[in-house]
């Protein structure tokens, strides 16, 4: 009887994780010239819990909802409304699952912009553990020091940069042997090396926030850099 009570248990939290799960799909791009991010939980035609976007000026959540069919009709707590169609540049008719992105309008105080997303990722996630495969930690928790790596590398501050290291660090710099740094006074003496102008400039237009994940890593900037539980593991050097 006690196996059997331990195993009902176990399916039951089991099953209620499952339910848990909910499939996102995240866009970057602007309103007007504004840079923002997007992401967005469809549910049959309604816009569900956890879905958002953010200012990348800001990067803080501000909630949507709203219902979502051949168009979504996006609503935000201060009244503004997204009202988005499907694009792709080849399909016809465009649907979610052929699409490359978003376009329509933004509405809100007394004005109306247009608004441009493209297609970044998607998947499945329980809402505030969308990096679970890498961390115990929260979103919040978790993209923490990926935001200090990046204001920092941003703002040309070697030295509070290589806090947010998790040495040794791997540099891919297209040769076959990859570049090891295994301390923050080699990174130092190394950075401008590793860190061109041309990877600077790519990384200043990536957000630090809702990120992507794969093989146990967040990814920024289409694969310009990926961290773990610990911080900056692996750069891709540009040259």
């Amino acid at each position: 009887m006690t196996v059997f009570l331990i195993g009902f248990s176990t399916h039951i939290s089991c099953q209620a994780h499952a339910e848990d799960l909910r499939a996102f799909t995240d866009y970057a791009g602007a309103i007007g010239e504004i840079p923002i991010g997007m992401t967005v939980f469809v549910s049959g035609n309604k816009i569900a819990d956890g879905s958002h976007y953010y200012y990348r000026k800001y990067l803080k959540d501000i909630p949507l909802t709203g219902t979502a069919g051949t168009e979504l009709h996006l609503t935000e707590p201060g009244g503004g409304v997204f009202v988005l169609h499907y694009v792709d540049n080849n399909s016809s008719p465009v649907t979610a699952e052929n699409s490359t992105g978003l376009a329509g309008t933004w509405s809100g105080n007394g004005h109306t912009l247009p608004v441009k997303l493209d297609l970044q990722s998607g998947g499945s996630y329980i809402l505030g553990r969308r990096y679970a495969d890498i961390t115990n930690k929260s979103d919040a928790q978790f993209e923490e020091p990926i935001k200090g790596f990046y204001y920092a590398t941003i703002g040309g501050r070697p030295a509070d940069a290589a806090r947010f290291v998790a040495f040794p660090l791997r540099v891919n710099t297209g040769s076959p042997k990859p570049l090891m740094i295994h301390n923050a006074s080699e990174l130092q003496q190394k950075w401008k090396s590793i860190f061109s102008p041309a990877w600077l400039k790519a990384l200043a237009a990536a957000s630090p926030h809702d990120l992507s994940t794969t093989k146990g890593q967040a990814m920024i900037g289409a694969g310009l850099a990926f961290f773990g539980d610990d911080g900056l593991e692996v750069v891709n050097a540009i040259p």
